[in-house]
């Protein structure tokens, strides 16, 4: 009995070491992805990107709608920013019969300065407003810049296509994209996990 009980108790800690180890992993990843989201590194942010993507497309194309949004944009510059100061909040590792995963939510924060256009109060105020219907928080720095700020979450899969790596995916269920790439049951567990981290967020803001 006590020799069970010692194999129980040895079973248990590996698990729990396990679990401390991966999501240790995945919070510093998350917090490099972002960093090099800020710095514009395509190819970092490519590398650390769930394969089943580039599935549906190529990484070259991918990179080009990065620099499109980014860099080569004539309406409009974006930029991801102050992802030194974010702080990153890491699941428990699930897991589904192929795959290991896990939800990572954090704030983020993006600057956007249109090049042609200037906003009188009434149209700043129009943009606020549309902007939070998309969950994001919008104020402007001065008659054509403006900060965006949400809460987002990322979801980590680790599987036999990443090579027993952690992956990463933007967590977007409007996005075609994602649910053609996503396991069923992965999306309905990130659906339901991000509702709850959206309901705590508002509850701890009052």
């Amino acid at each position: 009995m006590k020799k069970i009980l010692f194999v129980f108790l040895i079973f248990s800690f590996a698990t729990l070491w396990s679990q401390k180890s991966d999501q240790s992993i995945i919070k510093e990843d998350t917090s490099q992805f972002m960093t090099k989201f800020q710095n514009k590194d395509y190819d970092g942010i490519l590398d650390m990107t769930h394969p089943a993507i580039f599935e549906k497309f190529d990484k070259e194309t991918l990179k080009g709608l990065f620099q499109k949004m980014l860099e080569d944009n004539e309406e409009f510059q974006m930029e991801i920013i102050d992802t030194d100061k974010l702080t990153f909040e890491v699941s428990e590792v699930m897991k589904t019969k192929d795959t290991k995963y896990a939800f990572v939510t954090h704030p983020m924060k993006m600057k956007m300065t249109f090049k042609n256009q200037k906003f009188d109060d009434s149209q700043k105020e129009m943009m606020v407003n549309m902007m939070e219907v998309q969950g994001m928080k919008t104020k402007f720095l001065n008659e054509n810049s403006l900060e965006m700020s949400k809460q987002s979450m990322m979801i980590a899969m680790n599987d036999a296509s990443t090579k027993n790596q952690w992956k990463y995916l933007n967590y977007d269920e409007t996005n075609p994209l994602y649910v053609s790439v996503v396991p069923v049951e992965i999306m309905k567990k990130a659906k339901s996990y991000y509702a709850d981290f959206l309901i705590k967020n508002k509850e701890n803001a009052n």
